[in-house]
């Protein structure tokens, strides 16, 4: 096993992203919210196409729609709990990898130096 499958295999273990990937399940699987997930998308598309052809009445319509849509989407229970999550993934991963960004740069940096004595 080479190092990127040990990371990914650790990341993997991690239980934020286990519970992250249950409600990532349950939310995929609830019709609902699926339904009102491509609504927002759907608002989303228009809202880019009426600022594309600078439709200023159209676009203040499509953006009050669309942040009173995604405001009661995310205020569902399972929705904000994901999001939280993918949030806490995120800032993980983050950190990962300033962590692999500093151990690099670390052996780059003793490499020149030995290789310069």
């Amino acid at each position: 096993m080479n190092r990127k499958d040990e990371l990914i295999k650790l990341v993997s273990e991690i239980e934020e992203i286990k519970t992250y990937q249950k409600f990532e399940q349950a939310i995929n699987s609830n019709k609902d919210l699926k339904k009102r997930f491509a609504e927002l998308k759907s608002i989303q598309k228009q809202l880019v196409n009426a600022k594309a052809i600078q439709k200023s009445n159209a676009i203040k319509q499509f953006e009050d729609t669309y942040s009173e849509l995604r405001n009661e989407f995310e205020s569902e229970p399972l929705i904000e709990t994901y999001l939280d999550l993918q949030n806490e993934i995120n800032q993980l991963l983050i950190e990962v990898k300033e962590i692999i960004e500093t151990e690099i740069n670390k052996a780059l940096s003793n490499d020149i130096f030995k290789s310069e004595n």
